[in-house]
């Protein structure tokens, strides 16, 4: 699991060739360093509930590195299935479209807790202490990452992707992850106007 590894351990899998853990697993830790950032710029300012609020989404950002990765690998073995004949390919095909469903949940949840952490680092930023202003600023950064990155993994997931009902939701959370990059933008200026006075 990516959240027990070490931070070398973990870039070590990255690069190794395997097709786990990526993206989208990487977005999700992007997220927990945001939060783990706003959860300190918070301490800082003596605002503790927004500090554990962000801890919360930091620990639950872990959990989603380990789901998306979980969720990719039946992805990646669906498309290993044989496909010699007629009925291997009819269930190569189920298993793959079945795969993809699965997939799109964790970058939607990432996605999700991204936008709880760029809520609370806009509360933070109300009372936050000038010397951590680059921390909230850091923390948003990384989010924004991490939400670009929960849209190319579901954009990849929409292409190949035959259900409807799947792919219109999917065609929300985009939109939704675009309205996000925006907000997160706008508070990266605040902080950055904050910082140069």
């Amino acid at each position: 699991m990516i959240r027990h590894a070490t931070i070398e351990q973990y870039v070590e899998q990255l690069a190794s060739g395997e097709p786990t853990p990526g993206g989208g697993a990487t977005a999700a830790i992007e997220v927990a360093h945001g939060a783990g950032l706003v959860a300190m710029a918070a301490r800082f300012s003596d605002q503790e509930d927004l500090a554990g609020q962000c801890g919360a989404l930091a620990s639950r950002a872990l959990g989603l590195s380990d789901d998306d990765e979980q969720a990719f690998a039946q992805v990646a073995e669906a498309y290993d299935l044989p496909r010699e004949d007629e009925r291997q390919r009819r269930e190569r095909s189920n298993r793959i479209q079945q795969a993809l469903r699965a997939a799109t949940a964790p970058p939607k949840e990432i996605a999700e807790a991204a936008a709880q952490v760029v809520d609370l680092a806009g509360k933070v930023l109300a009372g936050c202490n000038p010397n951590v202003l680059s921390d909230v600023g850091a923390g948003l950064g990384a989010v924004r990452g991490a939400v670009v990155a929960a849209v190319l993994t579901l954009e990849t997931d929409l292409a190949p992707l035959h259900d409807e009902g799947v792919r219109a939701g999917i065609h929300e959370n985009l939109q939704a992850a675009e309205d996000l990059i925006a907000r997160s933008d706008d508070l990266i200026r605040e902080v950055r106007g904050r910082i140069r006075g």
